[in-house]
């Protein structure tokens, strides 16, 4: 078989987000790699470790902003 599945992050806004997780020969095994690292599912899509940080950290500078 040839890796052809691999799961996309959906948000893509962090500088060093991976974009895709690691190819496998089916979707259920790129899930279970995916979901190893802590990605998050919303239910319908993925979102990466790197890019829930980013999301994290501008809520928090949004919340500092109101603050002020």
């Amino acid at each position: 078989m040839k890796k052809q599945y691999a799961v996309e992050c959906e948000s893509k806004v962090a500088s060093d987000c991976l974009r895709k997780g690691e190819s496998f020969d089916n979707e259920e095994e790129a899930e279970h790699w995916v979901e190893n690292e802590c990605w998050i599912f919303s239910g319908e899509w993925y979102l990466c470790v790197e890019c829930n940080q980013q999301i994290m950290l501008n809520i928090s500078k949004l919340q500092t902003k109101k603050m002020n």
